[in-house]
């Protein structure tokens, strides 16, 4: 037997009709031991042995394939999940694209291949067949050139469908908590533990708090900015007011009995402020600071027990409340008090004018600016007060601080209650202890007689310690900026008795000191 033969096809057996030398013929009927079929070279029993092996070869083949087909089956069958996930977002793709197939007519669209219903065993060697094709819709044609036929793959369809089908999937698995459950997470609730009902307890508490801190913050921020632009509006009328009005000067005296008497009549200032506020005395300014608001002053409360200062602490000038207050003068002072054009109260020797030392340099915040710093001094020397009739300019000659709560120590110097000079001592002994606590040495003159005016605000030197800015009037005829100019600091200062509680040495040196007046 030739091994090289297939075994499907019949054996190749000797052509029986040549005999071999010497071979008998068969007889019929012949009881012979030889037979037709078989010659002396045993050619029945190789066709025989072909045969079975023809049998076990089909046989073995048979085996194979079946367990070829088996391992495609398994294969096919783990790849179901997997086929029916693609094929629902196919199906979805091809949904989607069928609702504007109108819009796109000439667009062909194919995944490539015919997806089996889920649980179905698609035969390996099935054909796949392309999707029915719709009727057309009708398409108006506008003369423009059609886009080119495109057919989308079933990588690019799968690729497309993948984000949203993610997004899809991320939405369903967002929880929505209702009210109760939210209480929850806030509220110690039956069946917490002692630990978590406190660590509740303790984050609720925390969450309250910042809750108030920011509406706190917020409303103070909201207040400071709500004063800003109210002063700045009353600026801008007052502007209005100065430029659309002039002034005589033969209009400020008139001829009487006596001799000359002075005539006082509303300035641009009276006419802005007064209609807006009845309290409003003046205005006062400093060129190139923030310092310009308008000047109030309460002069008596209903309640005798009341200090009339207390009212604008926390006042804007339109009287409604807010944190920056306004800037006021001493109920206790007189100035330019008038009626029927005349002056009613003699001025006082020292007018003092308070106002708040605000974080965000409003109102006199920006006077921090004078401490320690000869040049800023020397850059912005001179006061500019009005009042509803006049204007006056003074020029800064002391910058000191002293302790509010103080009135008894050796140091002590309640400068605020000393409105009036009884006489030229009492005057002297005022401005000279002024000037041992000034922090820059100027080189203005202060006489006897001389208008004083104070600025009066909060400082961070000690507790309650407050920063005062004493001036005084420029005078007839005299330069405003003369003994200003060459301001320097002064090593040699007075400072509150709380001051040198921490340990600080008192520095001062009495004998270094040179006062005002005729003992100079």
């Amino acid at each position: 037997m030739d091994i090289r033969q297939n075994p499907y096809q019949e054996p190749s057996c000797p052509d029986v009709s040549q005999k071999p030398a010497g071979a008998q013929n068969a007889v019929p009927g012949n009881d012979s031991p030889l037979r037709a079929d078989v010659t002396p070279n045993g050619t029945r029993r190789t066709y025989s042995a072909h045969r079975m092996l023809k049998g076990a070869a089909g046989r073995a083949e048979t085996s194979e394939e079946d367990k070829l087909r088996d391992v495609l089956r398994e294969t096919e069958r783990g790849q179901n999940h997997e086929r029916d996930d693609i094929t629902a977002i196919l199906e979805e793709v091809e949904a989607k694209r069928h609702t504007t197939a109108d819009e796109q007519p000439n667009v062909e669209y194919s995944s490539g291949r015919t997806e089996a219903p889920a649980g179905h065993r698609v035969p390996r060697e099935a054909v796949t067949t392309a999707p029915a094709e719709r009727p057309k819709a009708a398409v108006r044609h506008t003369g423009r050139p059609r886009p080119e036929t495109h057919t989308v793959t079933r990588e690019e369809a799968v690729s497309e469908a993948a984000p949203r089908q993610r997004k899809e999937n991320g939405k369903k698995k967002r929880k929505h908590y209702t009210f109760k459950e939210t209480l929850k997470f806030f509220v110690p609730w039956k069946g917490d533990s002692l630990f978590e009902s406190f660590r509740k307890i303790v984050f609720s508490l925390a969450l309250i708090v910042v809750g108030v801190c920011t509406f706190l913050i917020g409303s103070y921020y909201i207040d400071l900015y709500k004063a800003k632009k109210m002063y700045e509006e009353i600026q801008a009328r007052i502007d209005e007011a100065k430029a659309n009005r002039h002034f005589s000067e033969d209009s400020n005296t008139e001829e009487s009995v006596g001799g000359m008497v002075e005539w006082l009549d509303f300035n641009y200032f009276g006419e802005t402020l007064l209609p807006i506020n009845p309290d409003a005395v003046g205005y006062v300014s400093i060129e190139g600071t923030e310092v310009s608001y308008p000047v109030v002053q309460k002069q008596r409360l209903s309640d005798p027990n009341q200090n009339p200062n207390d009212y604008y602490l926390y006042r804007t000038f339109r009287q409604e409340p807010s944190k920056s207050g306004c800037i006021f003068m001493d109920f206790r002072n007189h100035f330019d008090e008038v009626v029927d054009h005349r002056r009613v109260f003699d001025n006082s020797g020292n007018v003092f004018i308070y106002g708040h030392n605000m974080n965000n340099r409003t109102m006199f915040g920006s006077l921090r600016d004078y401490i320690n710093n000869p040049s800023f001094y020397s850059a912005h020397p001179i006061v500019n007060y009005s009042s509803l009739y006049k204007d006056y300019v003074f020029k800064i000659f002391a910058i000191f601080v002293v302790d509010g709560e103080d009135y008894t120590s050796d140091l002590a110097f309640d400068c605020w209650n000393t409105l009036d000079f009884a006489d030229e001592d009492t005057f002297y002994d005022y401005v000279n202890e002024a000037k041992k606590r000034t922090m820059i040495n100027t080189n203005v003159d202060v006489k006897y007689g001389d208008q004083l005016l104070s600025l009066y605000t909060c400082n961070g030197l000690v507790a309650n310690a407050k920063l005062i800015l004493m001036c005084r009037e420029v005078r007839a005829g005299e330069d405003p900026k003369e003994g200003t100019e060459n301001a320097t600091l002064n090593e040699n200062v007075l400072y509150p008795k709380a001051y040198y509680k921490g340990g600080r040495p008192v520095n001062y040196d009495p004998k270094k000191f040179v006062p005002y007046g005729p003992n100079a």
